[in-house]
């Protein structure tokens, strides 16, 4: 009941670790969720995402998330079951989530390089973002892990076992280039970034 979902919101407003919890329609998971599965990637445009909301974030959600309470119809459960139903990261959704953001990176860092040559560091700034959180999108589902949002996920891709070397420095590094307008070193830099995805991305296609 919503009796009961406020008693959990309650208790979880009590703790003193900071926690943060959103509250959303089924529909648009489930169908989110329903798209991933099938390798459907879509990408929605929100204010406080800079990078945009990928449909597969619901799915990360449901994977990560912890029930404390659901209704007796227990649609949460369900989800995911049917997430996990594929194996730890379906791989539907891997293959589309590679292709996708791949194609998104490439398509960034073209039309940012033209505006860096001519004096737009700033637009040039803006497309190195996207194709950087492109790759991190890249970078999880080459490792098969779920990424809620590019809220620390090039922290996360960092970590990672497939990355390029001292990702996280090299891409903080590039903005450092663009900040001081030296767009050249930046495109130095983000080439070889640019062949390493690549080459990950090949070894992933022979195995």
């Amino acid at each position: 009941s919503n009796h009961e979902l406020e008693n959990v919101i309650r208790r979880l407003d009590d703790i003193e670790v900071p926690i943060h919890y959103n509250l959303r329609e089924i529909d648009p998971v489930v169908h989110a969720i329903s798209d991933c599965l099938e390798g459907k990637i879509t990408i929605k445009h929100e204010s406080g995402h800079p990078f945009g909301v990928v449909n597969s974030s619901y799915a990360a959600e449901i994977h990560y998330g912890r029930i404390l309470w659901e209704g007796p119809d227990q649609l949460v459960t369900a989800l995911k079951e049917k997430v996990s139903a594929q194996g730890a990261y379906p791989e539907k959704l891997r293959q589309a989530t590679i292709a996708y953001f791949m194609k998104e990176a490439t398509l960034a860092l073209g039309n940012g390089h033209s505006a860096a040559m001519q004096g737009g560091i700033h637009y040039a700034s803006g497309s190195f973002f996207q194709a950087a959180c492109s790759w991190v999108q890249v970078i999880h589902a080459l490792n098969q892990q779920f990424l809620l949002s590019e809220k620390g996920g090039l922290k996360r891709a960092n970590e990672l076992p497939f990355s390029p070397k001292q990702f996280r420095v090299r891409v903080n590094q590039v903005y450092r280039y663009f900040a001081a307008n030296n767009p050249k070193l930046a495109y130095c830099e983000i080439d070889m970034l640019e062949s390493e995805m690549n080459e990950l991305v090949e070894s992933f296609v022979e195995v």
